[in-house]
């Protein structure tokens, strides 16, 4: 790759996780009104996939379940433009899966948010669909006639 197409790929990843950051942290606690400083937990695993088809407010259940997937997309895909180290998916899936989890232990630590291990799953989710959408591309690009 050249310099300048490895910088672009560098602010464009910055950009990203410092917008990751920034919803995270301040767009989406204006949005869901939460008292600061109250630490909040849900670990049971795919409550929302329960929710979404066992309660009446579907489309808020399945909103929630694809802005985390949704969210994660970008890095499946940026990191292994930007870091041959993440050529592979359960390289990729595990950074997703570590970042998500730091952003969760953040959260709590901090009382902005809450913690909820769908969160975690979901947004590994979009990692790995980010890094399918990679392989996706870089195969077609391969296959395309020169």
């Amino acid at each position: 790759m050249t310099k300048n197409k490895d910088k672009i790929i560098k602010i464009v990843f910055i950009i990203y996780i410092l917008g990751v950051v920034f919803f995270t942290f301040v767009v989406r606690e204006t949005l869901v009104p939460r008292t600061f400083g109250h630490r909040g937990a849900e670990l049971r695993p795919f409550r929302e996939y329960y929710a979404l088809f066992r309660y009446q407010n579907h489309f808020f259940w399945f909103k929630q379940i694809m802005l985390n997937i949704l969210l994660f997309v970008p890095l499946g895909v940026l990191l292994p433009v930007k870091d041959e180290r993440f050529k592979k998916l359960w390289k990729t899936a595990l950074a997703g899966l570590l970042f998500s989890c730091l952003i969760e232990i953040t959260q709590y630590i901090t009382g902005r948010g809450f913690t909820e291990t769908d969160d975690v799953i979901n947004n590994t989710l979009g990692a790995v669909v980010g890094y399918l959408i990679f392989t996706f591309i870089k195969n077609r690009i391969r296959q395309a006639p020169k």
